[in-house]
């Protein structure tokens, strides 16, 4: 049986998408290099802001699961080779070494053609072997609320219940058809700890005022996926079987079908984060986003100073 306490030291994020709802700009720049000026001041693009999440968190190693035309525009940013002008600058230096340095922690794995996200976390398999992983989405960004990153909330979580964790945020009734729902308990060691026992992607409404009602919730309000999940090596398993059966949701292989299935097996907590989450694959979310980031750290400061003046 797997060790579920043994420490998350991997991460799976999957950029395969085709960038439609961002397109004709992803036919120049794929959207996960898409640059946000993170909190730092630094401008940084997507995908290393996913990555510097994990890293902070304890991961040591990442599998970017990608189409093959993605793979050389990825490793070119990591690669830290830059202009002889660049490196003249001590502090443009030191960007470059961290790049390089994120390079070395990189591998891939290639989904020819999507078939859900379960699917892209079932193709970094091999990456995996028989670890557990960090899975984290490849256009989220999160700001976390406390001195604890998003990321290292779930971490600290996994450690103390000793079973997989998936981070939840609370999502309005009009809001189902996007996300993951799930149904637990309230634990009893924190107001935003819940022991789960369904996990349904993208219900109706219906079922969802049926089913998946949480006690403490709001009316018309539900406990929904986050967007990162510290998940043991049964995952694999059960990807496994539901790809070699076929089983799907909306026509593709579901992330969330398997994590129900491992609520069954081994059992789930979930986390309310303290948090937001930003999705950067739509224009709309995607201004939200450089907004907020645009409102941490020295930019902030010097809009507020910009304003007493």
């Amino acid at each position: 049986m797997a060790n579920p306490m043994k420490p998350i030291q991997k991460a799976v994020i999957p950029i395969a998408g085709y960038g439609t709802r961002l397109f004709p700009a992803t036919k120049a720049v794929p959207k996960a290099l898409f640059p946000i000026i993170a909190q730092d001041g630094i401008a940084k693009p997507v995908i290393q802001l996913i990555i510097e999440e994990a890293l902070l968190a304890g991961v040591e190693e990442v599998c970017i699961v990608a189409q093959p035309q993605q793979v050389d525009p990825i490793t070119d940013y990591f690669s830290g080779t830059v202009a002889d002008a660049i490196l003249e600058k001590v502090e443009l230096a030191a960007q470059a070494d961290r790049l390089a340095e994120i390079g070395q922690r990189l591998h891939f794995a290639i989904q020819e053609k999507p078939e859900g996200f379960g699917h892209a976390i079932y193709c970094a398999k091999d990456f995996a072997a028989g670890e557990p992983v960090m899975v984290l989405l490849g256009d989220h960004l999160y700001i976390s609320e406390s001195k604890t990153s998003c990321a290292k909330q779930l971490v600290d979580v996994y450690s103390q219940v000793g079973q997989s964790v998936t981070s939840l945020d609370l999502c309005h009734e009009s809001e189902l058809s996007l996300n993951g729902i799930v149904h637990g308990s309230p634990a009893a060691e924190s107001d935003r700890l819940f022991t789960l026992q369904q996990i349904s992607e993208k219900p109706t409404a219906e079922f969802a005022q049926k089913h998946l009602r949480v006690e403490g919730v709001p009316a018309q309000q539900y406990l929904c996926n986050f967007g990162i999940d510290l998940l043991t090596p049964l995952l694999f398993d059960i990807l496994d079987y539901n790809y070699s059966h076929r089983i799907v949701t909306h026509g593709e292989i579901q992330l969330r079908d398997a994590m129900s299935e491992m609520i069954k097996q081994e059992g789930m907590s979930g986390y309310r984060v303290s948090g937001q989450r930003y999705d950067t694959g739509n224009p709309q979310e995607l201004l939200r986003t450089v907004n907020a980031f645009g409102l941490q750290g020295p930019y902030r400061d010097a809009l507020l100073r910009k304003r007493n003046v």
